[in-house]
């Protein structure tokens, strides 16, 4: 899973700052919070291109894929290539530890628990991820089109609930200082121009997917179009959390 996982946004390296555009809406956001705390050096765990990475003083990104981390080379970004789940770096090594819409690929027991290691004593772990029901409109559109098309539906990604990751962040030591949820959404005037703000930036589905054939495509848009909208929506649920290390 995690090969896969990193090949998918190897793929979308190139293209990951032009299509991600609620994910650069949410590295703003954190930052309101990062310039908020003192600190003397910072982690970007699942960096990815080093948007936010790039914004946070002595920051050190790190990310599983090899393509992504050669994105943030290119731009003098200071970055390790690992898994987030295993970092390489010694116990309480940072005071600030941030994540940006990339937890939700991880084992949340393991990230905490990583988190909670490099972390210095009253460090901060800021994160945003989003959680179940993101993506609802096209998850449902894929399936109505799988069960009518295929007589099934297909294996598609599963969201964390916001009850999960609170969970896991108390059992590894963290206190909670501010926790929100918020809705954010793009709507697109095309099917295509909606799945490329999640294709083209690599999260596509871990799981995979036969070919689909015209019938299929012209079903799924006939479901996942909302009149109501005026296109086709993309929309995340967002948990947002600024935590601290007991």
């Amino acid at each position: 899973m995690k090969e896969i996982i990193a090949q998918n946004f190897s793929r979308g390296a190139r293209n990951y700052e032009k299509f991600a555009i609620i994910q650069k809406t949410s590295a703003q956001n954190l930052l309101r919070f990062v310039n908020s705390v003192n600190y003397l050096n910072a982690v970007d765990i699942g960096a990815g291109a080093g948007e936010l990475t790039a914004q946070i003083k002595n920051c050190i990104g790190v990310d599983i894929s090899p393509e992504m981390c050669n994105q943030m080379k290119k731009k003098g970004i200071k970055c390790v290539c690992a898994d987030a789940e295993h970092l390489p770096f010694p116990n309480e090594s940072f005071e600030l530890a941030v994540s940006n819409f990339a937890i939700q690929w991880m084992n949340l027991s393991r990230v905490f628990k990583e988190a909670a290691r490099i972390l210095k004593k009253n460090g901060y772990f800021i994160l945003s991820v989003p959680v179940e029901g993101s993506l609802s409109e096209l998850f449902t559109a894929w399936q109505k089109t799988s069960i009518k098309i295929n007589g099934k539906p297909d294996k598609l990604f599963i969201f964390p609930s916001a009850n999960a990751i609170v969970f896991y962040s108390t059992k590894n030591n963290f206190k909670i200082e501010f926790k929100s949820i918020a809705r954010e959404k793009i709507v697109s005037r095309t099917a295509s121009q909606a799945l490329s703000y999640i294709t083209k930036i690599g999260a596509r589905n871990p799981y995979g997917f036969k070919s689909i054939g015209k019938k299929f495509y012209k079903n799924f848009c006939q479901h996942f179009f909302k009149e109501k909208e005026g296109g086709y929506p993309i929309t995340y649920q967002i948990l947002t959390l600024v935590l601290r290390k007991a």
